[in-house]
């Protein structure tokens, strides 16, 4: 039985991707920092790991340090830098360990995000065309870091620097359950009513090319490439994952307010360098047609899901029930987006 690392696996990727690998009968470990999350993963049957990259990579125990996979899902953006040394020398160490023990070269799958590339045209515009693996690098400043990163990694692994193969991931905004950010449109709506409006209003165009796609469908996105029977077809590559087609700002805000009993009104939207993070500008002016063809095409994989303006009820009612249930990531959205001025930071900062 083949046996993978997510780390991060308490988070909205980790999580979907920790279980979608357990589901198809890999034996799955789990690295997180607090023991309190330890549980979801255990009922579950996935291995939790308590720690950090770096206590990973000081161990020379057998059982956490050789994996066929490894998934890199973790984040920290008070320092990335430092954190990435960190990531690479737990993925370096667990490369090493991984051949000299099993004589199998582990596959590295490192998340970054489809906003690597910056954003496209809007629907309608005569030169819109999507953004593919091929697509320059042009990242917001305060993503440049995890951008560069990853392109760092693909370069090493093509110049034969690495001890394990490396793949990277960019996915699009995801949804489903607590919702991550998408959430933000929920919390949006709810509080719009609960301020007695009839109206949602929305500083932004209508045609802003919203491209998403399910959680669950994004894990299923990592395992197609993790059980790829050629590893020389995917290696030092990047793959993009996103639904079939995109959903436009229109779409998504009619379902809305649909289900919140609103009506719309568009606004002229402010410029974006001035979006403090938190606020919902910060997701309906970003416009970005994102390709998945290549993954498509090598792998078979393609969503199950329902989108996100299309299954909107269902995926409402998943976000007020975590929400009830005080799931962590459904309320940081929720009380981030009604105190958007404590994320303390602007989108160009």
């Amino acid at each position: 039985m083949p046996k993978v690392l997510v780390t991060g696996a308490n988070g909205y990727i980790g999580n979907a991707v920790a279980k979608a690998f357990n589901r198809a009968g890999w034996t799955t470990y789990g690295l997180i920092r607090r023991a309190a999350d330890a549980s979801d993963l255990s009922q579950n049957e996935i291995h939790p790991i308590i720690g950090t990259p770096q206590d990973l990579s000081l161990t020379n125990e057998q059982e956490h340090c050789v994996f066929d996979v490894v998934v890199s899902n973790t984040e920290d953006w008070s320092d990335y830098d430092n954190h990435f040394r960190h990531v690479k020398a737990m993925l370096t160490h667990i490369g090493n360990r991984t051949w000299e023990i099993a004589g199998v070269r582990t596959l590295v799958l490192f998340s970054s995000g489809c906003k690597d590339y910056g954003m496209t045209g809007k629907h309608g515009d005569a030169d819109l065309a999507p953004h593919t693996e091929s697509s320059p690098l042009n990242a917001f400043p305060f993503l440049q870091a995890r951008t560069k990163s990853a392109a760092g990694l693909l370069e090493d692994g093509k110049n034969g620097k690495l001890p394990f193969d490396v793949v990277v991931l960019r996915p699009t905004n995801v949804y489903g359950y607590n919702s991550s950010y998408y959430g933000y449109f929920f919390a949006w709506a709810d509080k719009a009513k609960k301020d007695g409006n009839k109206v949602l209003r929305v500083a932004a165009d209508p045609n802003t090319i919203m491209h998403s796609a399910h959680v669950d469908d994004c894990a299923l996105a990592y395992l197609s490439l993790a059980e790829h029977p050629r590893r020389d077809e995917i290696k030092d590559q990047a793959f993009n994952i996103s639904n079939a087609r995109y959903e436009t700002l229109s779409e998504v805000c009619e379902a809305l307010a649909k289900s919140y009993g609103l009506l719309v009104e568009y606004e002229e939207p402010g410029p974006y360098d001035d979006i403090v993070l938190g606020n919902i500008e910060v997701i309906i002016q970003y416009s970005q047609w994102v390709s998945s063809d290549r993954i498509r095409q090598l792998t078979g994989w393609k969503e199950q899901r329902a989108y996100f303006s299309t299954g909107l009820e269902q995926y409402r009612m998943a976000f007020e029930a975590a929400l009830a249930a005080k799931h962590q990531g459904a309320v940081k959205v929720y009380e981030t987006f009604q105190n958007p001025a404590n994320s303390g930071r602007k989108s160009k900062s």
